[in-house]
This record gives structure tokens, sequence and C-alpha cells, in this order.
């Protein structure tokens, strides 16, 4: 019988795209106390099943295997800005490849209306005449209604027009935000772009008996296999350690290791490399929501994909980027194995005191040990734990250093601390450890 998380998060699934849910609605349909609602909603929202959209509250969203789509749709911009759509609902599938603000005098918005473009506009009827003439939706900003004749315009073209209760400069920074978000959501590996896929998984079936595992064995070389009945769902894994003692007849499913971790296709793979470290895993199986075996994920290809990525990644969205900009090394010693970044802070980068921001300065001490580690070992770390010591407060605009030295260092765990200087001053302290992944 399912869980109540699992129950939940069945019924967030099975909801209408745009159903708005909350943890009370939840608890009180379900019948569930609020901790249990609150952590299926949190729980679908990592699988992007549900998203927080500022000004309106969680909603339902669409399935996660189309959010890798370069452009927004009508649709999705509706949804994003609480829109009331008014007419042509025939061409809310249109994807949008420009956004355009109608700014302008009639005569002169033509030249920037092309195929595949948004108009927002205010209660401008010539103008939104003119776009529909030409093919392109309308977004009336200000909570405007559009006139009959428009309405009727967009209906007999198929073109949207639609109302959203913002003003323009509000609604153009939620699409201007949902576009970054987009862009970064492209740049996300996940499980089902780098997994091998089940008709080249090598799995064995729980009543075959010990001396099949080893012709298997033979056969691939793989000494650790998935275990599956005969509808191919996912019982255990077996590994050659799992065999010790055990006579060459007895059934896998009594040597196997029961209910394995496993790993969903949308999951990242950042987070499961995450686990994969933390329990010592070479495989992964990949399953479905019905627990079928969809293939395995390696402990090499995780590691090849995480290297790659790592010297790959320019998204200009993503807050690490960021902070690797300004982050530059200035000095090393192979002797104290100390190493010595130089950062650059700015307004942005402060808390509402004005004082340089808790959360980024520990956010820059993590990328410091990753610089770190990859430019000394070539090597990927997985930042464990971080006890951050708050010195002195710092302002903005400063150039501080960071200093990391290495206090303990295993084949698979590294133990390190930096410290942050302005000037002579030493203004924090943190101590991390890693997992380091092995090659």
């Amino acid at each position: 019988m399912a869980t109540k998380h699992e129950q939940i998060l069945r019924y967030i699934e099975d909801l209408p795209i745009d159903s708005k849910i909350s943890v009370r609605s939840i608890a009180k349909d379900l019948k569930v106390s609020d901790g249990t609602a609150y952590r299926a909603i949190k729980e679908a929202e990592n699988r992007q099943l549900v998203k927080t959209v500022e000004r309106v509250g969680t909603v339902r969203i669409e399935p996660v295997a189309n959010r890798k789509l370069s452009h927004l749709t009508i649709e999705e911009v509706s949804r994003l800005t609480d829109c009331r759509i008014y007419g042509g609902a025939q061409g809310l599938n249109k994807k949008v490849q420009k956004f355009i603000i109608g700014a302008m005098e009639a005569d002169d918005v033509r030249q920037y209306l092309a195929v595949d473009s948004l108009l927002i506009v205010g209660n401008r009827e010539e103008i939104q005449r003119i776009a529909l003439d030409q093919g392109v939706a309308v977004l009336i900003t200000g909570g405007f209604k559009p006139s009959k004749e428009i309405i009727d315009l967009a209906n007999e073209r198929q073109i949207t027009v639609m109302t959203a209760s913002f003003d323009t400069y509000a609604t153009a920074t939620i699409i201007n935000k949902a576009l970054i978000e987009r862009s970064i959501q492209r740049e996300i590996l996940v499980v089902e772009d780098i997994y091998i896929p089940f008709d080249k998984t090598s799995y064995i079936y729980d009543d075959h008996k010990i001396v099949d595992y080893r012709r298997l064995n033979l056969e691939t070389g793989h000494t650790r296999f998935p275990v599956v009945n005969h509808n191919h769902q996912l019982l255990g894994m077996v590994t050659a350690k799992d065999l010790l003692d055990h006579d060459q007849a007895t059934k896998i499913a009594k040597v196997m290791t029961p209910a394995p971790v496993v790993a969903k296709t949308q999951m990242s793979v950042a987070s499961v490399t995450q686990r994969m470290l933390v329990d010592g895993l070479e495989i992964l199986p990949v399953v479905d929501d019905q627990n079928q075996l969809l293939g395995i994920l390696s402990r090499q290809d995780v590691l090849q994909t995480l290297q790659y990525s790592q010297f790959n990644n320019e998204n200009e969205g993503q807050i690490e980027h960021l902070l690797d900009e300004n982050l530059k090394q200035v000095s090393s010693s192979q002797v104290s194995k100390t190493h010595r970044y130089r950062f650059t802070t700015n307004v942005t980068m402060t808390d509402q005191f004005g004082v340089f921001s808790s959360g980024i300065l520990s956010a820059t001490a993590q990328r410091v040990l990753h610089k770190y580690m990859s430019e000394t070992y070539n090597k990927l770390v997985v930042v464990k734990t971080v006890s951050l010591y708050f010195l002195q407060a710092l302002g903005s605009q400063n150039t501080i250093d960071f200093v990391i030295e290495e206090l303990e260092l295993t084949r698979r765990s590294l133990t390190a601390e930096v410290k942050v200087w302005h000037g002579q001053e030493l203004l924090a302290k943190a101590i991390m450890t890693a997992n380091i992944f092995e090659n």
C-alpha cells in the first residue's frame, strides 16, 4: 500500500496544469497533517511538478520532460503572469522567441513586430489591432480589458489576447526571470541525459542461481548487477561479495541486497553524485515510478560528465559562474599546501545591514575549495560540511583574500581550512570537509 507521502505526490501529479495548491488545502482534502503535506509539496517542487510563482502562489506546472525546450510558449507566459485569456485561445501553444514592449507610436511599432513575437502593451487599442493584423499575440498590462472589437479580431485570427494585472515593468521582470531560469534549466544535467538505457544494461533475474551470475560475469566483465523479476521490476542488487560462502545452486533472491538506492530520470546528476559518494556506490539502478528498471548509472559516467561540465559550463545566470568571475588565484605554496585567492565584493553581495552576506561568503569559500582541488589535484569534490566563524564584519566594494590550507587529505576525503582576510585583518574562518570523487 502506498504511503501518505506517495499518495499526496500522485494527487498532485493528477491535478490539472495551473491548479493552485497549498499545505492547508492538501491537508484538508487528503486528511493528513500539515507537516506531511508540506514535505510532499517540497518533494513535488524538487521533481518540478509544482512551482511557487511570485504574487500567485504554488501552482501545478507542466511535466518536467518539456522543460528543456529553448523557448517559452504563450500559455507558459500566461501562467507566469497570471493572465486572463480573452480571445484567440487556439494560439496558446505557439512559442515566443521575441518579446516587444509597445512603448512607441503606432506607426513605429510595425518595424518591431515579427513572427513568434509577443507584444506587451497597455490600453492602446490601435497598437493592439496592428499586432493582431500582423499575427502577433498581445499581452495587455495594468488589468485593462480589451475591447469587443479586439477580442473578435483575436478569435478570428486565432491569435491570443490576454490581460495581466501587473504593470508593464513588473510583467517584463517576471518574464525575464523565467527566461533566465529556463536558460539555466537547460544546462542542468539530469540522470535522463547520461544513464545507460535498459537495452544496454546487464541484469539478472531473482530466480536465477549463482552459477548464472558467474556466467554473466564472464560474459560482461561486470561484478554488480540489478536483480529484477520477470516483469523487470527492480528487486535488489547483487555483487561478487554477496556470493561468498554460498553454493552455486543458491538462488540470487537469497543473496542479493534488497531495496537498493535508486535514481529517477529527472534527478539532477549532482544530487545523485553525492549519494554515490556517501554510500560508496559504483552503479545506481534507474527506475520509473512503478519501480520498473529503466537502466543504470555508472560512477565512471558520472565522473566524466561532471568533469566535462565543470570546464564547459558558461551559464552566466548561475551564482557559481558569477563568483568564479570575481575569484582569482594570486599565490600558492606547495610546501605549506596553501593557495591564496582574491575576491572583489560589490553592493549586490551585501545583506540588509549593508555588510558582506554570510551566504555569499559561505558559497565563495566552497568555490575556493572546488577550484583548489581542481587546479592542484584535478579532482572533483562534493562539499559535505561547512563550519563558518565570523570574526569581523565587512562592508561592500572591498577586495578580500581567501587562503585555503589542507588539514587532512585521504584518498576519499578532504578537510581544509579557509581564512578570509581584508589586508591584515582576519574576517572569518571556515572549516570544510568534502568527499573526493575518485577516477
